[in-house]
């Protein structure tokens, strides 16, 4: 995953955008059109997004979406997403 880009998240999509000109590299449309809210955790080799009560893991490199959650039982709500923090070494 380069770090020279930016993933933004808004309107039941999530955008890779490159910093340095601010080009689009890919755009991902999450299934789920019942929420505008879309929240983002991003790993060193993997992205997360939810929307409307659903969960997504997205290839950072591609835009495709890889799995998807419904989790089960726990409504439509918004969801927050914590990444775990980068334990290598510098």
């Amino acid at each position: 995953m380069a770090k020279d880009d930016l993933f933004v998240a808004i309107k039941n999509s999530v955008v890779r955008i490159r910093k340095t000109d601010g080009s689009e590299m890919w755009r991902a449309t999450l299934p789920r059109r019942a929420s505008q809210l879309v929240t983002l955790a991003v790993e060193p080799d993997a992205l997360y997004a939810s929307a409307g009560g659903e969960l997504y893991r997205i290839d950072p490199d591609s835009g495709t979406i890889i799995w998807t959650s419904e989790l089960p039982k726990l409504g439509r709500g918004t969801v927050l997403i914590a990444a775990t923090p980068d334990e290598s070494p510098s």
